[in-house]
């Protein structure tokens, strides 16, 4: 009998921001060599989610009661596991980092104290809470997006991130666990290139939460990335061989809706599989199945996030290739397949012709759909995630871009994101 696998553990993350004459940096902590999970990454400050954090006593000490905590997540969480995420990220904050998002009128050796005690396990966060009347500033808290391990891997978790400026009255980051060996401020783009050259190690919510900041110019850019009220999984037939899954989640942000298309008969190739928090990633596979089919291959458009959000588990998952455009393999923390102009991916059943389409970025391919008359387009067509912040755009590129798709004038043209 197969073993039943893993849940995921709830877990909070926090990307703490400080603002700079070059730029806004972020937070990472560096996890030693020696541990038996994420040895060596570079990862935010965070951890999982105790059942401790949903004591009634620090819910009262929350500045965001449960109904909104669960409003601002995008309704994906009930209200008491949504306060108790916040209520964690405060918790894991302060531990990693010394960081605290509260207010509190004792003096700096006590609270220092006060987090070694809490970091040593010989008080509780609750207990603290109370005896330094702490009023938590869940408020101050940002939510970002969600990721969730896909199943297959021994250890998952349901990470919800958040960012928060680092208040002004903060104290410096300091260690005081033997689970991080050093904490190092990055703008988020000098991280991307120090993964791409090997310098440090990230997993993948990570790196695109990176992505997600990288062009955040201070803490109003925020309010765009905020998660929205999470849509329905849809799914239609646009063009023959090429089903349509509209997924909610794009990036693990909730009310970001992205447009993965599965293309082939029996054999599929999966492209732009961009949610990474399960269920509609679920879909996919049930309607491979309902075809008496699998998924052979995924491709990217391109390497922002809310299009390849979800490809790394799946493709862990199914041992099957990512294939991407030149350059995309920067942004990624594992390996791709590099697509050129002109070449073709024969892994489904229907075959797939990549055009070099640059402009929304340098990496972004469309895919000539082999017998459909028709092309999936990716950004190409001018419409983005409804929540994020994209680099700046390459009009003279995109402008050629699109002249080359319309010289496809035959062909339906299939976007990236849903027109609504």
């Amino acid at each position: 009998m197969q073993p039943e696998p893993a849940g995921p553990i709830p877990a909070a993350t926090v990307v703490v921001l400080r603002a700079t004459a070059n730029g806004p940096q972020v937070l990472l902590t560096h996890r030693p060599a020696s541990m038996a999970f994420a040895a060596g990454m570079h990862v935010f400050p965070g951890g999982r989610v105790d059942a401790a954090d949903a004591a009634p006593e620090l819910a009262a000490r929350s500045v965001v009661g449960a109904e909104e905590a669960a409003a601002r997540l995008g309704g994906d969480s009930e209200p008491g596991a949504a306060a108790a995420a916040h209520i964690a990220a405060v918790r894991e904050l302060w531990e990693e980092s010394g960081i605290l998002l509260a207010d509190c009128a004792a003096p700096a050796g006590e609270l220092e104290g006060a987090r070694a005690a809490l970091v040593a396990g010989s008080a509780t966060f609750r207990d603290l809470a109370e005896a330094l009347d702490l009023r938590l500033r869940t408020d101050l808290l940002a939510p970002l997006s969600r990721w969730v391990t896909p199943p297959g891997y021994p250890r998952r978790f349901d990470a919800h991130f958040f960012a928060a400026v680092l208040p002004d009255a903060a104290v410096a980051p300091s260690i005081a666990s033997d689970e991080v060996v050093a904490l190092e401020w990055f703008r988020p783009g000098d991280a991307l290139d120090a993964m791409a050259d090997g310098r440090i190690g990230l997993w993948l919510p990570t790196s695109s939460t990176l992505q997600q900041l990288e062009h955040v110019g201070d803490a109003g850019d925020l309010a765009r990335l905020a998660p929205g009220p999470l849509g329905p999984i849809l799914v239609d037939q646009p063009a023959p061989d090429v089903m349509r899954i509209v997924m909610p989640a794009g990036g693990g942000v909730a009310g970001q809706p992205v447009c993965a298309y599965l293309v082939g008969r029996r054999r599929f190739v999966l492209v732009d599989p961009g949610d990474p928090t399960g269920p509609a990633l679920e879909r996919c596979l049930e309607e491979a199945a309902a075809r008496a089919g699998e998924i052979g291959a995924i491709a990217l458009t391109h390497a922002d996030p809310d299009h390849h959000g979800g490809a790394e588990g799946l493709a862990e998952r199914l041992k099957i290739p990512v294939y991407a455009g030149p350059g995309a393999s920067r942004q990624l923390p594992y390996q791709v397949h590099v697509v050129a102009d002109g070449e073709t991916i024969r892994e489904g059943d229907v075959a797939l012709r990549a055009l070099a389409t640059p402009g929304p970025r340098p990496d972004h391919l469309a895919y000539v759909i082999e017998g459909a008359r028709a092309v999936l387009t990716g950004d190409l067509e001018g419409r983005r995630g409804a929540r994020m912040l994209p680099g700046p755009a390459d009009d003279a590129a995109w402008g050629a871009s699109r002249a080359r798709l319309d010289a496809l004038a035959s062909a339906l043209r299939l976007g990236g994101h849903p027109a609504s």
